[in-house]
């Protein structure tokens, strides 16, 4: 991958300090922090970092526009042996492994995990991105005492993470309604002192286990895909279509005949490369759109519907429900 035009910043994860903490670092509150002009250039972006430390769980919150092409890569492997999961609030980024094809594509209110212990991974966002995540550190061992016991997908996660081996979701997931509100207990915490950290702990908890079953709880979900390279490049070309195009109507037929490949072996393709199939994935696509539509914008909820091809708007609120577990107007 040519990265000649992309200027690198330093992406360090903060250490989990548990109960070893200095005494002048209050668990549970946001601080501001700096970073080093090294590792984000001057004009590179306009920038907000703020840390925060929990008994077992350290956050970063990072808010920045860039105004040039920028990778994120951890220059100085620290932190590299934790496990990280972020939530993107903004964002318009690929993940990649440098010399594979393999591409995560991460969009506005999405989630993915990734364990990176020989710090591999880069992290592409193009100029004029705004991006705006969190990224929750937690060590492998306390991982081990969340995840529930007797489930299948929990012990290949915990054997793949034990025997060192590099993990990342293989597409980032939209945040759910639950997710929400349990961000909304994290940034927003009810209570203070010990209850306040063991309601955000709790909340991350309950945010991660959603993460990872997502993710994970299908085998599929954690091997990498055994398509030839040729097919695996025509699935992410129709990927980066449909997220371009999803408000166009779709068929099988005029797909197929734009990417050259018969109608079956092209639905083979994109369930194999992404675990999903092609219109849910373009109704996973709409749904988010009508979500942020609701959350951010004045529309009628009639005319969001409209935007994503629901003339009824009661067919649109009763698939909404189903999709999200919550009706377009008590998300509004």
């Amino acid at each position: 991958m040519q990265l000649h035009n992309f200027v690198t910043v330093d992406n360090p994860n903060i250490p989990v300090l548990s109960h070893t903490k200095p005494a002048h670092i209050e668990y549970g509150k946001f601080v501001e922090s700096t970073v080093n002009e090294n590792d984000w250039p001057a004009g590179l972006a306009t920038l907000r970092v703020r840390d925060m430390y929990l008994p077992n769980f350290s956050l970063r919150e990072i808010d920045a526009r860039f105004m040039e092409n920028a990778v994120f890569y951890n220059t100085h492997a620290h932190g590299s042996e934790l496990l990280g999961s972020c939530v993107f609030f903004k964002a318009r980024m690929k993940s990649v492994l440098p010399g594979e094809d393999k591409e995560v594509d991460v969009y506005n209110r999405t989630h993915n995990f990734k364990y990176d212990p020989d710090n591999d991974y880069m992290h592409l966002a193009p100029a004029n991105t705004h991006l705006h995540f969190v990224h929750f550190s937690y060590s492998t061992e306390y991982l081990s005492q969340f995840l529930p016991e007797n489930e299948a997908w929990a012990e290949r996660l915990r054997n793949h993470i034990f025997s060192r081996q590099r993990l990342m979701g293989l597409h980032s997931l939209p945040i759910n309604v639950v997710q929400e509100n349990a961000l909304q207990n994290i940034f927003n915490c009810p209570l203070e002192g010990r209850l306040g950290e063991m309601m955000m702990e709790t909340s991350i908890i309950q945010l991660l286990l959603l993460q990872l079953h997502g993710l994970f709880g299908k085998e599929s979900n954690m091997l990498t895909s055994k398509l030839c390279k040729h097919d695996l490049e025509l699935a992410h070309e129709l990927k980066l279509h449909l997220n371009e195009t999803f408000l166009e109507d779709h068929t099988l037929e005029e797909l197929s005949k734009r990417f050259g490949v018969n109608t079956n072996k092209l639905m083979t393709l994109f369930r194999s490369a992404f675990g999903k199939r092609i219109f849910e994935y373009i109704t996973d696509l709409r749904m988010q759109f009508a979500r942020i539509q609701i959350l951010e914008s004045d529309k009628r909820i009639i005319d969001i519907a409209r935007m994503i091809g629901y003339k009824n708007p009661n067919h649109f609120s009763a698939a909404f429900k189903k999709h999200f577990g919550i009706s377009p107007t008590a998300v509004r």
